[in-house]
């Protein structure tokens, strides 16, 4: 049996006895999220009641809302934080506390989640932007140098949907250099953002492979997500996964160590 098959039965073992508190972790985590999300819709549907011209109602909608719903939803992104801390506790402890959604809200914590998930945004950004480049630019030549009737030739399609495949695919491996960041700041939660970041790099030295795999692995499922199983049953499935992957990682680490 592979690592990653060990992992998943440890996770379906795990979530027998906390699915209902599972889901509603997950539930409480998109809550602000719609409502930001609703809000901005409101605010353009409103202004496109009260002005007449329809395209400068569009404009001012999406100058205003479109930076109000960014910094919102980053303000309430601690969440993120806690739904996860909620299932590595679980992972770690076998108990599940639905309050940990809300753990870094109190005084002390909420401006260092902040901190560290803003340093995590600007250390994927640059990547971020190199590797979906060619399917920008492929969009771009598309759009101003072959122009016509291309966008409804099959090529077109095939050609997108392999470059927006690849480009996911190298940020993915990318990121697998943070994949315990997030269980790093909950184990050692006294060590400043920086000092997370470098206990997170020494502890994915030499395993970023086996994150990968774990992360990949579950590309089936999140495929019969769309056609077959409800997304309520697979991402607190996956997330427990992750974390009891990055708690074994964690753990490997510092015994050798």
């Amino acid at each position: 049996m592979s690592a990653e098959s060990i992992i998943k039965a440890q996770a379906r073992t795990l979530l027998k006895k906390h699915w209902v508190k599972a889901i509603a972790a997950l539930l409480m985590t998109f809550v602000p999220f719609y409502i930001i999300d609703g809000s901005t819709t409101l605010l353009s549907c409103t202004l496109a009641e009260f002005i007449s011209d329809a395209d400068f109602a569009q404009l001012l909608a999406y100058s205003i809302g479109i930076p109000i719903e960014v910094i919102g939803l980053f303000l309430f992104t601690p969440m993120i934080n806690g739904y996860i801390r909620a299932y590595y506790l679980a992972a770690c402890l076998g108990e599940f506390d639905i309050g940990d959604v809300f753990y870094y809200f109190r005084t002390g914590r909420y401006a260092k989640a902040l901190l560290l998930n803003l340093n995590l945004l600007l250390r994927m950004l640059l990547p971020a932007i190199l590797f979906f480049s060619p399917l920008a630019a492929f969009e771009i030549i598309s759009m101003y140098v072959i122009g016509g009737d291309f966008y409804d030739l099959v090529i077109y399609h095939d050609a997108y949907f392999l470059l927006s495949v690849l480009s996911t695919v190298t940020t993915t491996l990318y990121a697998t250099r943070y994949f315990t960041v997030f269980t790093t700041s909950i184990d050692f939660e006294t060590l400043s953002v920086r000092e997370i970041f470098r206990t997170t790099s020494n502890i994915m030295k030499h395993k970023t492979g086996s994150a990968a795999k774990l992360i990949f692995s579950f590309i089936p499922w999140l495929l019969l997500c769309l056609l077959v199983l409800p997304a309520l049953y697979v991402i607190p499935y996956m997330t427990q996964s992750l974390c009891i992957g990055a708690k074994w990682m964690t753990k490997a680490t510092f015994e050798v160590n």
